[in-house]
């Protein structure tokens, strides 16, 4: 249920606000933005939900649970689920912010996972707030309430929980997130993303997307697999490239590009180091042994 808002609006103030006792992992309850008047305090009040801030000039203060915060141009700040809060803009410099609304099963996670942890109520972006900002006009480009539009803020929603997350996010966070998921988890992922883009990728683009070093990963996943990537990589083709020759009427420099290989020379010579013969003389064997069966 939401709590009544007694504040006196001005003209910089824009909001959507829609149901607030949805069901899901995650869910939109409203988004806007407002730059606030010289002193304006809203609260105390019980806040339900999370309202992510994010301050795009000025200062304020925020008081809850018997602490003080002071969030700033710059930072995110938090309004948690089932609190009593009051929050009130700087008399000199005072803010202007937009926010996000949500709840949901997952809430608490995530919020966790933009740190904000018991007691944190203020964080530093690495980011530039305005582009927490730019989602947020997004959202409001299309008002309506009707499924199409409701589909499209809530995917807003998860870019914008996204970015508070990356724009927060330490070296000692991302180190322990990666520790706490296991080394094959990542071989398998790195293993997946060649057998789907095989024909498009270099190892280079597997190292980014696994997102470790390459030296470091390379080594976990020779233990893993007993292969290179190179070698990964190149068998996954060279496989796919059996298949065509042996399935299909396709000419061998088509199979070539069609397996990541832009110089059909340089397919024939790989083919020949895998398979000892050449692209042309595998389809010709191949198609010898079917006639004798």
């Amino acid at each position: 249920m939401k709590a009544e808002d007694r504040v006196v609006r001005n003209k910089h103030y824009h909001c959507l606000e829609y149901d607030h006792d949805q069901d899901g992992d995650i869910f939109l309850v409203a988004c806007g933005m407002e730059k606030c008047d010289p002193g304006v305090t809203y609260g105390p009040e019980l806040r339900d939900c999370y309202h992510l801030h994010a301050v795009l000039s000025g200062r304020g203060t925020l008081k809850v649970r018997g602490m003080e915060f002071h969030p700033h141009f710059g930072q995110f700040f938090l309004l948690k689920d089932n609190e009593v809060v009051e929050y009130t803009a700087d008399e000199k410099d005072p803010w202007e912010y937009c926010w996000v609304t949500f709840n949901g099963s997952l809430a608490p996670q995530l919020v966790r996972e933009i740190g904000f942890e018991e007691d944190v109520y203020c964080v530093d972006s690495a980011y530039e707030t305005r582009e927490f900002y730019d989602l947020i006009c997004r959202m409001h480009e299309k008002p309506e309430m009707n499924y199409i539009n409701d589909l499209r803020r809530r995917g807003i929603l998860l870019e914008c929980l996204a970015l508070a997350m990356e724009a927060t996010e330490t070296a000692e966070k991302k180190a322990t997130r990666r520790r706490e998921r296991p080394t094959d988890e990542y071989v398998a992922k790195a293993i997946d993303f060649i057998h789907y883009n095989y024909a498009t990728i270099q190892v280079a683009d597997i190292i980014s997307f696994i997102g470790f070093t390459r030296s470091y990963f390379s080594t976990v996943f020779r233990k893993k697999t007993g292969q290179s990537l190179q070698d990964y990589l190149m068998q996954v083709r060279i496989s796919e490239a059996r298949r065509l020759l042996k399935e299909t009427d396709l000419p061998v420099r088509e199979i070539a590009f069609q397996t990541g290989y832009d110089d059909p020379l340089n397919f024939s010579r790989m083919f020949r180091k895998v398979c000892g013969v050449s692209p042309t003389q595998f389809r010709n064997s191949t198609a010898y042994g079917d006639q004798k069966k």
